[in-house]
């Protein structure tokens, strides 16, 4: 059940289409193929879910969300417990964000998209403090010292996780990355998708504003 729920959960982030990668580059300009970079294509197929979505009464968000871009689940998904590491030492998981919407974005430092998302990423982190919101930004298959690196050249203040041998976030990106997950407050997937967008546009920066308020 855990497994079959993980799939639709991707697959249904592959109706994105935006920018986003498979996997680093090898030195050779061929794309990496192992655990680090085991993320797929985004794929045009349909999911399966889409098509009994019609059947059930759509959350009051879908319209504004869908508007977006953003592909929105027919009623919200549990997500299975997954475990990462704070830049600073010691572990955490969804259970910390409890009780706040979550911007759950799974990223890595030589993926062209998920940098060119990031400082948007920052401007709704910055626009939401104080509500009941966080970003979770969970770095794939990449050493800390990588991780720490970059940020000394980009210093983003947002919650940014380690997840070092990418097996807690594989499940999650085998359509690529950026893959995005939007959480309830009881740390459910209401929305996702797959590929870099902007997060500080005056539509969307209202519509988390709403969800932090409402959900």
């Amino acid at each position: 059940m855990k497994s079959m729920r993980l799939t639709v959960l991707a697959a249904s982030l592959a109706l994105a289409g935006l920018a986003s990668c498979a996997g680093p580059e090898n030195g050779d300009g061929s794309v990496s193929t192992g655990a680090a970079a085991s993320a797929a294509a985004p794929s045009a197929e349909t999911p399966a879910v889409m098509a009994s979505a019609a059947a059930d009464s759509a959350p009051w968000y879908a319209e504004q969300m869908e508007a977006l871009g953003f592909y929105v689940f027919p009623k919200p998904e549990p997500m299975p417990p997954f475990e990462v590491t704070r830049l600073s030492g010691g572990a955490a998981g969804l259970g910390d964000a409890d009780g706040k919407v979550v911007l759950l974005n799974f990223w890595a430092t030589w993926c062209p998209p998920c940098r060119s998302e990031m400082p948007s990423i920052q401007r709704l982190h910055d626009v939401m403090a104080g509500l009941p919101f966080t970003v979770m930004a969970v770095s794939v298959a990449e050493p800390a010292s990588t991780v720490r690196a970059f940020l000394k050249t980009d210093p983003y203040t947002y919650p940014i996780y380690l997840d070092e041998s990418g097996r807690a976030s594989s499940p999650f990106v085998s359509r690529g990355i950026p893959t995005t997950f939007v959480l309830d407050k009881r740390g459910r997937a209401i929305a996702g998708i797959v590929g870099a967008r902007s997060y500080d546009d005056p539509e969307t920066l209202a519509l988390f504003k709403s969800l932090a308020e409402r959900l």
